[in-house]
């Protein structure tokens, strides 16, 4: 710490810089990626694209215009990037020559696109668009008008349809984050680059999700769900590029991000809902093996952290020799990048980069070089290549300037035995301006899901926490992701159970070894899973002198019913036992009159994934029996509030959160 340096505020949020979805180009020469930050007067994100070589001494901004710049695809020949930009009438299709032209929009959508690929030639674009579910036809904006008269339309029609009534035969017709469903489905569509002509090729009654085309561009795979959200998963099918009829190749429902070999005679997928395992098949759906059978972690990013983050489906990468299949792992408090062999009795997995560290996204060449998009527990975001030899380069310099102005607490891992002799992680951060000798009070953080991860990633509620002066506690407890199959599932059926007995058994441990925490003065706080936890804890014990708990869930009975994800989310969790007693008996709200400490109930009014009514329900019996507790809603926020809610709000929240606890601090 230097004298220049100053403590972390609820402030700070605001001032961040995003990295993201960093992009190779074909030729290995260029990277892409995403920057955002907060624009403050508008209470918005801004997300620009950004190309710097692979060097990084040669950098620009490539786009200025509009205020989502997204999802940057590369021509196969590196000298144009498709790309998704909301700079007139909604999300469209834009294409940028890097000979030194202008942007050309390709697409005039009026639901707009998704999903950017490339045909192997470069003459055509895919992607996704909203299609009317009845009509099975695509809604284009008049070419007659101008950006201002099509932009007043849209809106017209949008206030018209929330105004309208609305009838749904379909189980799931909502999800959070997107609102009701509007009677549409994304299909695919074939755009020629330099007409902009378009075809569609599909017109099936579900979404499709996760396009990919074939090496020779004769086909395209996709997954649909036909019965459930697609973020659980979905069958494998393809269609061929010019259109036709689909065909089914997967029939299992718990299939994502597929993607052809170079060759083309295989199919490269993750599969398995919760715990995700890498697989492969021959092309035409034949011969599916698993080819990650004895790597006992997960694929994909279950990182938690509150940091502006858009997870994008992140498809594994083949080697251009096709021996070899690239893959973003979770790994005990670690996202790294893992190659496996395509033979099933091949070489072991191998990690090619990792570290302490969190990777969220990355591209690779197929030959030679990676890059990357990364968080630390010091830094919230940065950019990278890594060379043939693991050398690694920063391509930006985003959030240097601000981390070096701030004091950052460094966390110490540990782990402790809990039930069942199991291991588990645990993080300490001390207090920002730490003092030998002196006691402290302690903040146990709970992360959602369950099925995420608290990683070695940069967390802002924690720092200011810790320039508070709290020591800060996060746990990693079963039903985590990161530590192998048995250890997330084992959860299921148990919620309130033996991975309540974690966290106590984890706060026990941390207060046993670091001598510095104060046992009388420990809060607790949690978000989704984690609030449901806090609300569970409070029925246990009255150790804690100040709590929060954001985003709950308090009765599972009505939470099977209300939430955009149910009933699939709840059977699955509690192994079809969805029977009232059952559903009941781990409901916090059941034993709410146990609760003795002080609690701040907030959520998000537009949360569909854990409804506003769960913490309505615990706030008004809390109430009525004369506890104190009071309920934060936040307005215009779904679940995804504590990522990429507005900027205003989730200063607001950080702000509550330190309020609420502070003021309730016994003197120590």
């Amino acid at each position: 710490m230097n004298v220049n340096q100053r403590l972390v505020t609820a402030e700070d949020i605001v001032k961040f810089q995003w990295p993201s979805n960093p992009t190779i180009s074909p030729d290995g020469k260029l990277v892409v990626y995403e920057k955002t930050v907060v624009r403050e007067r508008e209470d918005d994100y801004d997300t620009q694209l950004h190309l710097t070589d692979i060097r990084g001494t040669k950098s620009r901004v490539l786009t200025t215009a509009g205020s989502r710049n997204l999802a940057p695809a590369w021509s196969p020949n590196s000298r144009a990037i498709a790309f998704l930009s909301n700079r007139e009438n909604g999300m469209q299709a834009w294409l940028l020559p890097l000979d030194g032209g202008e942007a050309v929009q390709l697409t005039r959508f009026r639901h707009g696109i998704s999903s950017l690929l490339w045909s192997p030639d470069g003459k055509y674009l895919y992607g996704l668009v909203p299609v009317h579910t009845k009509t099975r036809s695509i809604e284009v904006l008049a070419a007659d008008k101008t950006a201002k008269e099509l932009d007043d339309q849209i809106a017209r029609e949008n206030k018209a349809w929330i105004a309208s009534p609305k009838r749904y035969d379909q189980p799931y017709y909502k999800l959070d984050g997107a609102g009701l469903h509007q009677d549409l489905t994304r299909q695919l569509v074939a755009i020629h680059v330099e007409t902009g002509e378009w075809k569609q090729l599909t017109s099936e009654p579900y979404d499709i999700c996760d396009p990919t085309i074939s090496p020779n561009g004769s086909y395209i795979a996709f997954t649909a769900n036909r019965d459930e959200p697609p973020i659980f998963g979905g069958q494998i099918l393809r269609v061929p590029s010019a259109g036709g009829e689909v065909e089914t190749l997967y029939t299992n429902r718990d299939a994502r991000v597929p993607v052809y070999s170079p060759d083309g005679s295989q199919i490269a997928f993750s599969g398995n809902t919760e715990h995700c395992q890498l697989y492969v098949m021959d092309c035409d759906g034949g011969n599916v093996i698993l080819l990650s059978g004895e790597y006992p972690y997960s694929l994909g990013d279950y990182s938690f952290t509150d940091m502006y983050h858009l997870r994008y489906p992140l498809s594994p990468q083949w080697s251009r020799d096709g021996a070899w299949i690239y893959a973003l792992c979770t790994r005990e408090g670690k996202n790294e990048i893992v190659r496996f062999s395509r033979e099933q009795n091949g070489a072991s997995p191998e990690v090619v980069a990792g570290g302490q560290r969190t990777i969220f996204h990355f591209s690779y060449d197929g030959q030679d070089s990676l890059t990357i998009a990364c968080s630390t527990s010091y830094h919230p975001g940065q950019i990278a290549f890594i060379d043939r030899t693991g050398e690694e380069l920063r391509l930006d310099d985003c959030n240097d300037a601000l981390m070096q102005e701030l004091i950052v607490s460094l966390p110490e891992e540990f782990t402790y035995t809990s039930v069942d002799d199991w291991q588990i992680q645990g993080f300490l951060l001390k207090p920002a301006q730490f003092t030998p000798g002196k006691k402290y009070p302690v903040l146990l953080d709970i992360h959602g899901g369950p099925h995420s991860m608290f990683s070695f990633a940069y967390f802002h509620q924690m720092q200011l926490f810790a320039a508070q002066g709290f020591a800060v506690l996060y746990l990693n407890p079963r039903g985590s992701s990161g530590f192998g199959k048995e250890f997330s599932e084992a959860v299921h059926g148990d919620y309130g159970g033996k991975d309540h007995l974690d966290l106590l058994n984890g706060l026990a441990e941390a207060l046993r070894r670091y001598d510095f925490l104060d046992e009388s003065r420990v809060a607790v706080n949690g978000i989704s899973y984690g609030g449901f936890m806090v609300n569970w804890l409070l029925t246990k014990t009255d150790r804690f002198f100040a709590a929060i708990s954001e985003g709950c869930i308090s009765n599972w009975i009505s939470m099977y019913g209300t939430s955009d994800i149910s009933p699939t989310f709840v059977n699955r969790e509690f192994l079809g036992k969805t029977d009232l007693e059952t559903l009941w008996k781990h409901s916090p709200l059941a034993y709410v009159d146990k609760v003795k400490t002080p609690l701040l109930l907030m959520h998000a009014e537009q949360d569909l994934r854990c409804p506003m009514e769960q913490a309505e329900q615990f706030y008004t019996h809390l109430k009525r029996q004369g506890s104190e507790v009071e309920l934060l809603r936040m307005p215009d926020s779904s679940h995804g509030l504590l990522q990429i809610g507005k900027p205003s709000l989730r200063k607001a929240r950080l702000q509550a959160m330190v309020d609420f606890v502070t003021v309730r601090l016994p003197q120590g």
